[in-house]
């Protein structure tokens, strides 16, 4: 007896984690000065809409997203320099 397994096709999670970065540095200008705790319920809520075709919810970008955040927000502050300390 022969027996063929077939492969399910490789899911690309790269295109959703991309796009919760994106979505991440985007925030801190959607939500100028708020903190992550007042921003990523709004961000959670939007997620749907701006994952495209990602089957990523929100719970396994969320981590990719507030780094980004994190990122974009002491950028904004100008705290994201090799001369200048991060408090």
């Amino acid at each position: 007896m022969l027996v063929h397994l077939h492969h399910a096709p490789e899911v690309d999670h790269d295109e959703g984690r991309t796009r919760a970065r994106i979505f991440g540095e985007e925030a801190t200008d959607l939500y100028p000065g708020q903190p992550w705790g007042e921003v990523e319920p709004h961000m959670a809520g939007d997620w749907r809409a701006v994952r495209g075709n990602s089957p990523l919810a929100w719970a396994d970008v969320r981590g990719h997203a507030h780094a980004a955040w994190q990122c974009a927000k002491l950028e904004r502050e100008d705290h994201l320099r090799d001369d200048a300390p991060v408090f």
